[in-house]
């Protein structure tokens, strides 16, 4: 077969278009479909919803590109329907449908969330679908806005665990062993600069994931899996933000297995750890403790990052839940930078086949945890 002469015949048909009317009038509702479908070459899908309370329904079991609202439903106004659905369906784009000409009305719907409206008119089958289809190309650049910004928080995330945090420390080791070089025995001046060694190094590395995190919308790596020294990893990344963490008096204790490897990426784990880490730091109060426990169990090592302190607030745990941020919410800048860190652990837990566990507590502090099986699959010895 000639794949080019066989592309030739074979035309793509692009998806119909689902819609949504919600309208307290059957009548109305068969009446505007029937328009629309009339005056359009686009394929359109209809469904309808007499009253808010339906149509959360059809949007909770389906997906809907378009859904177009009456302004007067009866005992509700359709402005106060847009904003309630917009807010908790933000997927779809409203449109409102009226007759009634008030410029106030208008404003009122379009502040509510609605992307234009459509009057009622013997014309409104071929407005409607010019409106239609410009406001799926809207939702749809607002959704890949909305990646671009996510893409954007996660590189920050990385700058600023992963690059600025190894830069910090090394600035202040450097800064003590300048200061009291000479005071120094030789032995502990050798053990700082190694250690100001291995942390320009992390830096370095830091510097090449954001390179590469960069080139992919998504942040996308590619593991490369093989047995790792994760007890070496986790040992680096606790020296690593110890500096951070002396600042507030916290201490980072290690418990359980010492002498570990399992199967996964060590870049991406030691990322992992890092961001983890980090954001356990945001979360623990001062003079507490910050705990790094491992076991084995089953074929795999239990990892365990736990803080005392405050817990992940609800707004900012539904957003790592996938839910909807709060309209009005205000990111507190550590904490955005902590979720941040969180989104980037778990993303790269999931290239590698594992999930990120969390456990949260508002009043007493958090906990992330994450297996890594402890020998090569089958095959690969």
């Amino acid at each position: 077969m000639n794949p080019t002469t066989d592309n030739a015949l074979t035309k793509s048909v692009p998806a119909p278009v689902n819609v949504l009317i919600v309208d307290d009038s059957i009548h109305d509702y068969r009446s505007l479909s029937v328009m629309i479908g009339a005056n359009t070459s686009n394929d359109y899908e209809f469904q309808w919803a007499r009253n808010s309370e339906e149509a959360e329904l059809k949007l909770e079991d389906g997906r809907f590109e378009i859904v177009a609202v009456d302004y007067n439903l009866g005992l509700e106004e359709g402005s106060e329907v847009i904003q309630r659905l917009s807010e908790r369906y933000p997927g779809s784009a409203y449109i409102m449908v009226t007759g009634n000409q008030d410029p106030d009305v208008y404003k009122r719907g379009i502040q509510a969330g609605a992307v234009n409206f459509v009057q009622k008119t013997k014309d409104c089958g071929v407005i409607f679908d010019r409106m239609a289809q410009y406001a799926v190309e809207r939702k749809r650049s607002e959704n890949s806005l909305k990646v671009a910004n996510a893409s954007k928080d996660w590189l920050m995330s990385l700058l600023e665990t992963d690059l600025a945090t190894p830069l910090f420390a090394l600035n202040q080791l450097l800064s003590t062993t300048f200061k009291e070089a000479e005071n120094m025995p030789k032995e502990m001046l050798i053990e700082l600069l190694d250690t100001a060694y291995q942390t320009s190094c992390e830096a370095l590395v830091a510097t090449k994931e954001m390179l590469d995190w960069g080139r992919s919308v998504h942040g996308a790596v590619r593991p490369n899996m093989q047995m790792v020294d994760v007890a070496a990893i986790t040992h680096r990344a606790v020296r690593l933000l110890t500096t951070l963490a002396d600042e507030r008096g916290i201490y980072i204790a290690q418990r359980g297995v010492f002498d570990f490897k399992a199967y996964c990426d060590e870049r991406i784990i030691s990322t992992v750890l890092r961001n983890l880490l980090s954001a356990a730091l945001s979360y623990s109060a001062d003079d507490k403790t910050v705990c790094i426990e491992s076991s084995v169990e089953s074929g795999y090592l239990n990892l365990a990052i736990s803080c005392e302190g405050r817990g992940i607030e609800n707004s900012d745990f539904a957003t790592l839940c996938g839910g909807k941020q709060e309209q009005g919410h205000n990111w507190n800048a550590k904490d955005r930078q902590a979720i941040c860190s969180i989104q980037v652990a778990s993303h790269m837990l999931d290239s590698m086949g594992c999930s990120l566990e969390l456990k949260n507590d508002i009043h007493k502090g958090v906990q992330f945890s994450f297996k890594l099986p402890l020998k090569l699959p089958m095959g690969l010895l």
